[in-house]
């Protein structure tokens, strides 16, 4: 019996269970390829997750970092593996903006299937310490009487804090003039430092300098307020009611996974996170746990798929 088809029978009889459980042994670890470097939260949440996934399928997981392109690489490259369930991608929201944002991202939104939603995170807006803006609205009130004069930083062209400050440009009709740095971390160091005004960055990366004084948070983009961050009050609370965006870490396999396939992963992976050693570990980077099935995280996808090709396109937005 050949490797695919070992592991598409043990997946379909796994679906026809209620447990968890898969023998991939025989044919090889299950790899799963992160967009970034080591080191952040994506590579954490594949690390962490992976340790705890391998064993529910009776193999190990193996991380392999592969970044460059911003992302595009890595998933490329699980586009084009062999859709059996052994190669997985962990990405984040640049995999519904890079096929917009990039003439050839060498893949297209429906060339990977998503299987789950591992964490979520608000993007946070921050202030030096010494700054003369005390709270959100006063930030928003400035703005617009000064188009273009505030200027922002973001982790950089397309990512999702950049497309956070977009759709707040849009949302509050507000005009503040983009700074890409090459990550959160420079941003944030510059921020600190008092070389700009404002930043846009994700909770998760700024929440060491606000819990150290370094740097003052005026507002996040969850529609409510964060775990863990309930201090910090939300965009939406500054007549901006509806105004939402939020950073996710997904699972995704090959086009051709099947929805039993698909099933079946999302089903160990949801496990994986019930854990509370898990839900502890990622509510202390300030994120919170991925809780989509296969279906309701591709669902998710699809439409962020639709709000990301939005700002890249009415932005002009291009890559560095």
């Amino acid at each position: 019996m050949n490797a695919r088809r070992f592991v598409l029978q043990a997946l379909g009889a796994l679906a026809l269970s209620s447990c968890v459980s898969l023998s991939h042994s025989a044919n090889g670890p299950l790899k799963m390829v992160v967009i970034v470097a080591p080191g952040g939260s994506a590579d954490a949440m594949a690390r962490m997750v992976g340790e705890k996934l391998g064993p529910l399928l009776d193999t190990i997981a193996v991380v392999e970092n592969k970044p460059g392109a911003g992302g595009n690489l890595a998933t490329q490259l699980v586009a084009k593996s062999a859709a059996d369930g052994l190669t997985l991608l962990v990405t984040a929201n640049n995999h519904t903006i890079n096929p917009t944002l990039f003439p050839d991202a060498g893949y297209a939104i429906d060339d990977l299937v998503p299987i789950a939603d591992l964490m979520w995170g608000p993007s946070v807006i921050v202030v030096p310490t010494n700054s003369p803006y005390q709270s959100f609205d006063q930030l928003l009130a400035d703005a617009k009487k000064r188009p273009d004069a505030i200027t922002y930083g973001s982790a950089g062209i397309g990512t999702p804090s950049h497309i956070a400050g977009e759709l707040l440009n849009q949302a509050a009709n507000i005009k503040l003039a983009h700074a890409p740095y090459r990550g959160s971390g420079p941003s944030l160091t510059d921020l600190a430092g008092g070389q700009i005004p404002v930043v846009l960055s994700s909770l998760v990366a700024a929440m060491p300098l606000i819990k150290a004084g370094k740097i003052r948070p005026l507002a996040v983009t969850s529609i409510k307020r964060w775990p863990g961050a309930e201090s910090i009050p939300t965009v939406a609370e500054f007549n901006l009611a509806k105004f939402e965006h939020l950073t996710f870490i997904g699972l995704m396999a090959p086009r051709g996974t099947t929805a039993v396939q698909a099933n079946t992963l999302s089903q160990a992976v949801m496990k994986v996170l019930a854990d509370p050693a898990v839900t502890a570990k990622v509510a202390s980077l300030g994120g919170e746990v991925g809780h989509m099935n296969a279906v309701d995280f591709k669902h998710y996808i699809e439409n962020d798929y639709k709000v990301s090709r939005q700002i890249v396109q009415s932005t002009g937005m291009k890559p560095e």
